[in-house]
């Protein structure tokens, strides 16, 4: 066959294109798979749900989201899935290499010790326990009511008598008499009310009171329960020294008994 029917070796040869491997995300995967990048974005996603459930254990749904988001930064950046699992898995890891890093002298180089310090070192648990103070109660508004004169001007110029000027001004004096009633039951509830405002400091003063009574009466209780076991134990130590005398007397006439048959015998016989 002549060369130009040959067919040349480039024509032939089939170009074979290496295929990217496909990762499967499934199992636990290797800790060496996790890079720094990685590691750091699973410690955000996985903190931020730690910190909306108050520090408490996430959940399987929890862990999907928290995978979810690793994987958004596994993707831009052409590495392997995470499952959630491995999420799991990995912050195991990192928990346990925090406690590690925690115990030695010195500062931690290791560049998640301080992101995991605020997220489960002691700190933030004294943080997350701290109570809330609770907001002061608002003051009531007091409001002051008087009543009106009926005789604005008890004086005025007139044809009157003395004896109805006379009248007047007794009317008038116990008008005062009842608006001074007035004004002492309203300063009376202002008091009332301002102690009651006071909120906090007055219940506190009053929760105090109570546990002084209280711990008085319990401290007397205990005294009176001290001097009666007291009491009783003297009783008891008075009763078992008499039956213990009582029944050495009595051993002693027995042994007395015993040997007065020998003497009676022995002299009879003599």
């Amino acid at each position: 066959m002549d060369d130009h029917h040959r067919p040349s070796a480039a024509a032939t040869t089939t170009a074979v294109v290496p295929s990217r491997p496909t990762y499967n995300g499934g199992g636990g995967g290797r800790e060496d798979c996790w890079s720094e990048g990685a590691s750091s974005a699973l410690i955000d996603a996985w903190g931020d749900r730690y910190l909306e459930l108050s520090r408490g254990n996430l959940r399987q749904k929890d862990w999907k989201d928290v995978a979810g988001a690793v994987n958004a930064r596994q993707d831009s950046h052409g590495r392997p899935r995470k499952t959630d699992v491995q999420c799991k898995n990995r912050i195991d890891t990192l928990k346990k290499k925090y406690k590690i890093e925690k115990v030695k002298l010195g500062p931690s180089s290791w560049p998640f010790f301080s992101r995991l310090d605020q997220l489960v070192g002691p700190s933030a648990s004294a943080s997350a326990k701290k109570p809330q103070q609770a907001p002061a109660k608002p003051h009531a508004a007091v409001t002051f009511t008087l009543k009106p004169n009926p005789n604005p001007n008890p004086y005025s110029a007139g044809s009157s008598s003395g004896s109805s000027r006379d009248h007047r001004m007794e009317d008038d004096e116990d008008d005062d008499d009842e608006d001074e009633e007035d004004l002492v039951g309203v300063g009376e509830d202002v008091r009332g009310r301002g102690e009651g405002g006071a909120g906090v400091f007055g219940e506190l003063a009053r929760a105090i009171v109570r546990f002084g009574e209280i711990y008085e009466r319990v401290e007397s209780a205990k005294q009176q329960q001290m001097v009666e076991m007291e009491r009783q134990r003297m009783e008891f130590a008075k009763e078992l020294e008499y039956q213990r005398m009582h029944m050495f007397v009595e051993a002693q006439l027995e042994l007395e008994k015993m040997k007065r048959p020998r003497y009676s015998s022995s002299a009879g016989k003599k």
